[in-house]
């Protein structure tokens, strides 16, 4: 190959790699926005539990799966389907004597702990759906033989719509946002680049105690009263845009 073609292919080739070297990359705008639907909860998850103590492991556990019997027969006859009482835990645990504290001796071996009886916990979760049902589910439970009330979740059954309904208002809210900002600072949006989805947020309400802590069967005769106000749907939406002058 002559000389000067190699000359001028080198030349050329030098040419496009500075072109691609020196190549700015578009300025851009980015937005975030937030969609927020608040809306009445449709289903509570009652935590309730029956605790037993004793003597025997098969004196506790007979003891505490006959009240759970009498609480879930309760719950059942109340129009509350069996397949939404949900077991979430059963355990039987022992109960140590208390520990004689005086000097040790020498060579004298440790002492293994003293069992001297057993505590049966039994939770169930109850997922209600008529939520003007919630505080009498709770007095009934009580009645029939629970004796831990943990307190109220409340829930959407379904909460993607409400999810799509927040994106697409977080989506509109960035679009404005992007428009506003071009108008305020002079400049075009001249496409958009990214769209980056920032997730769906729930918040529930503060969950509802009927009692602090523990409420015991000795006080299922008084009124429950609960109140589940909203729960929040937030969602982000992030838009990028390239961007030039007006």
């Amino acid at each position: 190959m002559p000389v000067f073609l190699v000359f001028l292919s080198v030349l050329f080739i030098t040419n496009v790699v500075l072109a691609e070297e020196t190549k700015v990359d578009p300025a851009t705008l980015s937005v975030s926005a937030n969609g927020k639907i608040q809306l009445s909860p449709d289903t509570a998850i009652v935590n309730l539990a029956v605790e037993t103590a004793g003597k025997t492991f098969v004196l506790v556990s007979g003891e505490n799966q006959s009240k759970m019997h009498r609480v879930m027969e309760q719950l059942i006859r109340m129009g509350i389907p069996k397949e939404r009482i949900q077991t979430t835990s059963f355990n039987v645990s022992p109960r140590y004597a208390p520990v004689q504290r005086s000097r040790p001796q020498k060579f004298e071996e440790p002492q293994a702990p003293k069992i001297i009886g057993y505590t049966a916990r039994n939770r169930i979760n109850v997922e209600i759906h008529d939520l003007e049902m919630v505080g009498r589910v709770v007095d009934k439970a009580l009645t029939a033989g629970a004796n831990r009330f943990s307190g109220v979740q409340w829930i959407l059954r379904d909460r993607h719509p409400v999810y799509l309904r927040a994106l697409k208002m977080a989506a509109k809210n960035a679009k404005g946002k992007a428009r506003t900002l071009a108008k305020a600072l002079g400049i075009s949006l001249v496409r958009m680049q990214t769209v980056q989805e920032g997730g769906v947020h729930v918040r529930p309400p503060v969950r509802s105690y009927a009692k602090s802590g523990v409420m015991m069967a000795e006080a299922a005769d008084a009124s429950v009263p609960m109140s589940p106000g909203e729960i929040k749907v937030e969602a982000q939406v992030t838009l990028v845009y390239e961007i030039g002058p007006r």
